[in-house]
């Protein structure tokens, strides 16, 4: 994820836009987004959102109706590896 300059304003803003597009799509259904991030993804997107709580590996966050899940890489990862 290329770091935005603006911080909060720019990433929730940037998140809203996706979030009335995303919910376009399929307008009477529930949407939800899903991120895989990097270590160094993660810990900015948490900043950003005032998430400061170390031991987290995943939380959300509802912008207009429209959740955005964000999981550390390795979550994703566990899931792949045992299937």
């Amino acid at each position: 994820m290329e770091k935005n300059n603006k911080g909060i304003n720019g990433l929730i803003e940037q998140l809203a836009i996706l979030s009335d597009e995303v919910g376009k799509v399929f307008p009477k259904s529930k949407s939800v987004v899903v991120y895989s991030l990097t270590d160094e993804d993660f810990n900015f997107v948490k900043t950003q959102v005032g998430n400061y709580d170390s031991s987290t590996k995943q939380f959300k966050i509802d912008i207009s109706g429209i959740e955005f899940i964000f999981l550390k890489d390795e979550l994703l990862n566990d899931v792949e590896d045992k299937t």
